[in-house]
């Protein structure tokens, strides 16, 4: 007898009640809403805080399903009937496959369900079925009875209730902040405590964020109140006489905790209360915590999101040297799901849970180490486990985060504890670790202390009340974290860079600026900085590679098969600096996922909240005996807007990995596989071998036919989109360390270091050591630029000028090319001159093939070379210095004949006084496309009509990416 929908519907609700003991489902339940007889499909309680959850559900093609489920939003529950109240919000259309109706009965309904029979479904949110939002925009998400689960339980979180949280606090911290700041400015005692509390200096933000930790503790108070005897904030109020809540009580009610746990939290928020005098000031700031405390717990959100992490980016003080940057949840929840797969059956086991480590040696607000425990004790409690059993186990050894920051620790501790704040533990690993200078150690790196050989930590904060305090305050423990022994590391870490690798002088002023942080004096500075030269021997750590440290301890901590996740800039991909981390990775990992977002501002492609830069995340799994040597690099067209959104491109991810459904950066000009969230097209990604010596050139793709293009061209074949593989065309190509001399750094020309020969000033009409030195896009508009800088010999440097001028040349090589702004990747001068900063000499053994070079370089062709092989950190703009520029891919100009090199003279000759427009606009400049014919056809001898329609198309092509017009008006419409 075939199956009804509504047997269907029980049996989909039995399945899913069964995957959590965290929710209820229920299934046909009649009289389910007040008011009415309307009776959900399937309705789903949460018993952990999140809001009820309707599914209606109908066979394909499910016609009306959407409409049924819209019905459904703002209905109120009756707790009469339900035993639960409130308020629909949120409710799911189900479509089930058609031949579920045909099966023979509940048992084999329930077995093709459970072998993953495939679903679509999508989300409706509001309260208003006249206004409703849908997820995903259009289309269906599509998988099986487990993903639905897990896409039921994201959907059970009110964001929107977070967001007002976010925003309550963000208030309450200012109103309470101007007390405290008040209280400060007249008693001097007050600024210096807060400042040595929270090791920053004194300002606007460092008060903002005294305010924050305590409003956090007073929310978490409430969480673990009435456990070992602890008292709710109302029960001490009501003790005293003034019935409002009073410092003294308060203090001591958090020294009893403190004898419980949860130093971390409550040590800080303690110090920094009993910091504000007079006591009428401390009273009133008291006074405005409470009430946003209270509004914050009134929304039922506290115990679930890290709130005070939203506004954490907008208090750090010391941000200019550490970087520390708030990683937003959607991004740290997208890294945590790609980190963590839901393919390992393991996740199931408690054992295996208890015994996953994850660490985070650069925590900030603990973002990304709360998504990867949020994410773990999803996984268990679908797969019918209870995670909150497992809570002090994950606490006490499995979950390590740690910073230099009380502040960042605080908040970090806070968020891991309230994900189940009833549950009690013995000791946290949630660290601020010793940074500068020490009485017992000399200096300390923070976490990065952890790349010496004996592998340990010492904690500032206790970590437990049983922890033995030394007079000074400090413990008298060492924490020990072994090498190789954590399976997950994940971290967003500081992008500093103290720059103590220069291609030439150093600057100690450069060479020190990684630890300038809280406030070092400059002979501290110095000794830290000789001990982490130290550490830093024989690995991926570069000076001019901003958060290579972090990677290198990433490293080094990962355990055999274990994976790292790390947010890094995304000049990791492509910096020369960053060649050592890239060969790390391609020689030891596998699994390699490499994310970036093709937007065309550096603010939209940033994972962080407010870095201002481009990021990528990088993951990937230790496997140091057999590495793949490939990686897949993904490309989102915007960040994701929420932790659902990320969830299904994560799923969509390791799916098409799973299958090895990926189109490769090998197979040819015809774009990547897309990456869909229902029926749009969030991203693209291919699948592409990872090189140990050269960039990786897959970041911030729009379009993976115009990298598909490139990377055949770099190796000498001309396959243009929509051509086939049988109509390609060889080039012949080199690398410009083969074909010419590169010329030397700026640095090395003029300065004060012992390498230098020069003063610059501005040209004489008759110079005698002409440069070629900074940009100009108005006087760089054709192929052959004049002089803009002479150099004047310093006294006693006559011969190291003589040195210097050896290297003067026609061909000139930008190093910073603009391609929304400047027409010219090389550029050709009369006379043979000196480079400078932006230019860098190119000099050729014969005259002839540096006009070769000049016109192949500004072809639409030679600068897809350029593009393909520069650092892209910021959208419009691509940087090849020196240290990159000899490796760089061109056409191979000692393979020309005497005649294509005539032509070649002949063709400078007619185009010398042509203008150009800038790179950007290449699709529709006819002196550019004139040029690049008469280079193809003429000195190449390829036929015009194989290569017109497609060049054509991989200009526009070209020209589209946000990476090459950085947002201009001029980007093809």
């Amino acid at each position: 007898m075939p199956i009804r929908e509504d047997q269907l519907n029980g049996r989909i609700a039995t399945l899913i009640d069964r995957m959590s003991n965290r929710w209820r489902a229920l299934g046909e339940n009649k009289g389910a809403f007040q008011g009415n007889d309307k009776q959900p499909d399937v309705l789903i309680i949460s018993d952990a805080g999140g809001r009820p959850i309707v599914l209606e559900n109908e066979y394909e093609p499910a016609h009306a399903v959407e409409a049924e489920a819209i019905e459904r939003l703002g209905e109120y529950l009756d707790a009469d009937i339900i035993g639960a109240s409130g308020r629909i919000s949120a409710a799911v259309a189900l479509r089930s496959p058609d031949f579920l109706r045909s099966l023979p009965g509940a048992d084999a309904a329930d077995k093709a369900l459970a072998d993953g029979a495939t679903l679509e479904y999508a989300l409706f949110t509001g309260t208003d079925p006249a206004k409703p939002a849908r997820f995903p925009k259009t289309g269906f998400i599509r998988g099986d009875l487990r993903d639905l689960a897990a896409f039921i339980a994201q959907a059970a979180t009110p964001e929107d209730a977070v967001e007002r949280a976010a925003d309550i606090l963000e208030r309450g911290v200012q109103d309470s902040a101007s007390i405290l700041r008040l209280a400060a400015e007249r008693a001097e005692d007050t600024q210096a405590e807060i400042t040595r509390h929270l090791k920053q200096p004194y300002g606007e933000q460092t008060v903002r964020m005294a305010a924050t930790i305590i409003i956090n503790a007073l929310v978490f108070h409430q969480n673990i109140a009435g456990h070992s005897g602890i008292r709710n904030l109302e029960q001490l109020a009501a003790e005293s006489e003034s019935r409002a809540l009073e410092r003294p009580a308060l203090l001591d009610e958090w020294d009893k905790i403190l004898g419980v746990n949860y130093w971390s939290i409550f040590s800080v928020a303690g110090d920094l209360l009993r910091a504000v005098n007079p006591p009428r000031a401390a009273a009133d700031a008291l006074r405005a915590m409470r009430r946003t405390a209270d509004r914050l717990i009134a929304l039922g959100v506290s115990q679930q999101n890290d709130l005070a992490g939203a506004v954490f980016q907008r208090l750090i003080s010391d941000r200019k040297f550490l970087a520390t940057f708030y990683t937003r949840p959607a991004s740290a929840a997208l890294l945590a799901h790609l980190a963590i797969p839901d393919d390992d059956d393991r996740f199931a086991d408690p054992d295996h849970v208890k015994d996953y480590r994850v660490a985070d040696y650069a925590c900030g607000t603990g973002t990304l180490i709360h998504a990867a425990y949020r994410r773990l004790n999803r996984l268990h409690w679908l797969a019918g486990g209870d995670p909150a059993k497992l809570h002090a186990r994950m606490m006490e050894s499995a979950l390590t985060a740690c910073d230099v920051l009380p502040s960042a620790v605080h908040l970090t501790a806070s968020a891991l504890s309230a994900v189940y704040p009833t549950e009690r533990y013995a000791g946290a690993r949630t660290i601020v670790a010793e940074y500068g200078r020490t009485e017992r150690n000399g200096v300390s790196l923070g976490s990065l202390d952890l790349m010496a050989s004996a592998g340990y930590i010492r904690p500032l904060i206790p970590m437990h009340a049983a922890t033995e305090i030394a007079p000074t305050g400090e413990i008298q423990t060492e924490l020990a974290m072994p090498p190789a022994s954590q399976d997950l590391v994940i971290m967003n870490p500081p992008f500093t860079r103290p720059g103590s690798d220069w291609e030439g002088e150093r600057r100690e002023s450069d060479s020190l600026k990684q630890f300038q942080g809280l406030s070092t004096d400059l002979e501290t500075q110095r000794e830290m900085a000789a001990l982490w030269r130290e550490y830093a021997k024989d690995t991926c750590y570069h000076g001019f590679a901003g958060g290579s440290a972090f990677a290198a301890l990433a490293h080094r901590m990962v355990k055999p098969g274990g994976t790292i996740a790390l947010v890094l800039p995304m000049t990791s991909l492509q910096g020369a600096s960053w060649q050592k981390f890239r060969k790390m990775i391609a020689d030891g990992y596998r699994d390699i996922i490499i994310m970036t977002i093709a937007a065309d501002r550096p603010r939209a492609q940033s994972f962080s909240a407010d870095t201002g830069m481009a990021e990528t995340m990088i993951v990937c799994r230790e496997s140091s005996d057999s590495p793949s040597r490939r990686g897949i690099f993904v490309s989102l067209k915007k960040r994701p807007n929420n932790e659902m959104e990320s969830l299904e491109i994560a799923r969509a991810i390791i799916a098409a990995m799973r299958e090895s459904d990926i189109r490769r950066l090998e197979d040819g000009p015809f774009g990547g596989t897309d990456v869909f969230v229902g029926g749009e097209i969030v991203g693209e990604m291919v699948d592409a071998p990872l090189s140990v010596s050269e960039p990786w050139a897959g970041g911030g793709i729009s379009d993976f036919a115009v990298l598909q293009t490139a990377r055949h061209l770099t190796r000498g074949r001309l396959w243009l989109p929509s051509v086939t593989a049988e109509d390609a065309i060889p080039i012949p190509m080199a690398t410009i360390r083969q074909i010419c001399q590169v010329g030397i750094t700026d640095i090395n020309i003029v300065g004060n270091g012992g390498q230098t020969a020069f003063t610059r000033i501005r040209p004489s009409s008759a110079p005698t050591y002409p440069m070629l030195w900074s940009h100009d896009a108005k006087r760089e508009t054709r192929l052959i630029v004049a002089p803009d800088s002479e150099g004047r010999v310093k006294p006693g440097r006559e011969s190291r000028a003589g040195e210097i001028w050896e290297t003067r040349s026609h061909a000139h090589h930008n190093a910073d090319f603009r391609f929304n702004s400047q027409p010219l990747a090389v550029a050709y001068t009369e006379r043979e001159i000196i480079g400078g900063r932006a230019w860098k000499n190119l000099k050729f053994p014969d005259p002839r093939q540096e006009i070769a070079h000049t016109l192949w370089a500004n072809t639409t062709l030679g600068i897809l070379c350029y593009w393909h092989h520069s650092s892209r950190q910021q959208a419009g703009r691509g940087i090849i210095p020196i240290t990159a520029l000899r490796s760089m891919p061109t056409l191979d100009v000692r393979a020309l004949s005497d005649t294509q090199l005539e032509t070649a003279a002949n063709i400078f000759a007619d185009l010398r006084e042509t203008d150009f427009l800038p790179a950007n606009e290449a699709y529709r400049d006819d002196a550019r496309q004139t040029l690049e014919n008469r280079v193809l056809t003429e000195m190449l001898g390829i036929p015009p009509e194989i290569i017109a329609e497609p060049l054509a198309l991989l200009r526009l092509k070209w020209c589209s990416e946000p990476s090459v017009h950085g947002g201009k008006g001029t980007a093809p419409g």
